[in-house]
């Protein structure tokens, strides 16, 4: 087997898209009540969610490309093996006992659960409180329905691919625009604006041009000014991006995200590549995961204790808790039950990557 690729900053940015969405749910209702404590959203980034979809579409489509390179055959069935094995044991896992927390066996909605189609009752707010945010992991595992085949049978013909891959992109978003336009905010509108397909395949774009070595591509993404800015809008962009129509925020989050990407492989405006980035990242997963349930456990926790502490002060403590408590968990998890797992999905695996271990 070849040298196993490394993409250097990736598990820094899971760490943040992962850190980003834990704390803009430490306050939400859906998952935990403080007992009268007014927390505020954290200011970065506004999607994290976002974030995670141009990552995922980036590196899957690039190890794709690799593994058409280096063997001329793109095996299917290898590929679904490795989201399988990387995606349902901890999916399943946690929905088994956030289901039995939560008293919710019986709801007519688990079905789209066990599926992964959590997005049509997230689109008809009907979700499930505990694993509401499993709607992104059915987009993903959606993406994977079609998109391997769209690689595949473009045969490494990369003109043909970014062919592909833009007028999806561009027809996605214009049904969007224009079922908004039309309709208004309807649940064929939210539908939409929910399966992101389009940001993953603004990543998996990236990845094309990267992959092909594109000269102005690579000389645009090289630019220190540009990768400055991204990177300062997308960390602090909780301020502005209410300003941005709804029909286009993701994907101008996930185009800032795909500059953020590009940075790190080019000249990192900040260095993502160390230690402790890298731990995090590579438990991001578990964290996304596992997070709700051990804020609503936590939040239980903290009002039956009946702690009470000076404003701010409660707000700060919550917080801190909250990530050390799913931090070690998220590593608890990732060490001693997906790790079994994770080692049968690299026997699956054409081409090494690790930068992957999050995927």
């Amino acid at each position: 087997m070849s040298k196993a690729i490394h993409l250097p900053g990736l598990n820094g940015l899971r760490a943040i898209a992962a850190l980003s969405v834990m704390w803009g749910h430490v306050f939400q209702t859906t998952f935990g009540n403080w007992g009268g404590v007014e927390g505020f959203a954290l200011p970065v980034v506004a999607d994290g969610v976002t974030l995670f979809f141009v990552i995922s579409g980036f590196l899957i489509t690039y190890l794709l490309l690799n593994e058409e390179e280096q063997s001329r055959h793109i095996s299917i069935p290898r590929f679904y093996m490795r989201r399988i094995l990387r995606i349902w044991p901890i999916y399943y896992l946690y929905m088994a006992i956030a289901l039995t927390v939560s008293r919710s066996w019986n709801d007519s909605n688990v079905w789209y659960y066990l599926f992964f189609g959590a997005n049509i009752p997230f689109v008809l707010a009907s979700g499930i409180g505990l694993i509401v945010h499993y709607w992104s992991i059915g987009v993903e595992e959606q993406f994977y329905l079609f998109w391997p085949w769209l690689v595949k049978f473009t045969r490494g013909n990369h003109k043909r691919l970014l062919a592909v891959a833009g007028v999806l992109c561009l027809t996605w978003l214009l049904l969007k625009w224009g079922i908004y336009l039309g309709w208004g905010k309807t649940a064929v509108y939210r539908f939409f604006a929910v399966t992101r397909f389009d940001c993953m395949m603004i990543g998996a774009i990236g990845a094309v041009l990267y992959f092909a070595n594109n000269k102005w591509f690579n000389r645009l993404m090289s630019n220190r000014v540009l990768g400055v800015s991204a990177l300062l809008l997308l960390l602090f962009s909780q301020p502005w991006a209410v300003y941005v129509p709804a029909p286009v925020r993701p994907q101008v989050l996930a185009l800032l995200s795909l500059v953020c990407v590009m940075s790190q492989l080019h000249h990192p405006v900040i260095n993502l590549e160390n230690r402790v980035c890298d731990f995090v990242g590579k438990i991001s997963y578990g964290i996304y995961v596992i997070h709700p349930l051990l804020i609503y456990l936590l939040s239980k926790l903290y009002c039956h204790l009946g702690i009470r502490l000076p404003n701010g002060i409660d707000v700060m403590i919550i917080y801190i808790v909250v990530t050390a408590v799913t931090i070690l968990i998220a590593w608890l998890s990732y060490r001693f039950f997906e790790s079994p797992f994770l080692k049968l999905k690299n026997r699956f695996a054409v081409v090494q990557s690790r930068s992957s271990i999050g995927e």
